[in-house]
C-alpha cells in the first residue's frame, strides 16, 4: 500500500509490523520508525512507555498535577547543603521536572559542591 505524505509529496511504503509494546504482538499496518498499535499509540499508555530506568532518572522530580495553564513555582534543590530556590514551570501533561537548582543541573557540578563543603566541614 502507498500513500502520499502531506508535507514531501513522496510516497511511503506501509508495512505489516508487530506493535513493540510491553505484552501486546498484535500487527498493523505502519510507515517508517512506528512501533505501537493504534491502541497503545493513545495517549493513556505514554507514562509506562516514557518511564525512566532508575539510573537514567537521577536529577528529577515527579510533580503530579493538574494545572490546564502554564504556572510558575519555586522548589528547593535537594542537593544536601544547598538551600537555593529556583523556579519551574509546571506545563500541562508534563510531570517531571528538574530536582537540582540550576547550578547543581549536572553531576559534575553536584560532586565539586559535595567535595567544596566536605573541605569546610573538616
Amino acid at each position: 500500500m502507498m500513500i502520499l505524505s502531506p508535507s514531501k509529496g513522496k510516497q511511503q511504503k506501509m508495512k505489516s509490523k508487530i506493535c513493540m509494546f510491553p505484552g501486546c504482538c498484535d500487527p498493523f499496518i505502519g510507515r517508517g520508525k512506528a512501533k505501537y498499535c493504534d491502541e497503545h499509540r493513545k495517549s493513556k499508555y505514554r507514562k509506562e512507555l516514557y518511564k525512566r530506568n532508575d539510573n537514567t532518572g537521577d536529577g528529577i522530580v515527579i510533580i503530579d498535577h493538574k494545572e490546564c495553564y502554564a504556572k510558575k513555582i519555586s522548589l528547593t534543590c535537594e542537593l544536601n547543603g544547598c538551600d537555593h530556590e529556583y523556579d519551574v514551570v509546571l506545563i500541562p501533561r508534563l510531570f517531571e521536572y528538574p530536582s537540582f537548582c540550576e547550578e547543581h543541573r549536572n553531576e559534575f557540578k553536584r560532586q565539586m559542591f559535595i567535595k567544596k563543603e566536605s573541605h569546610i566541614e573538616h
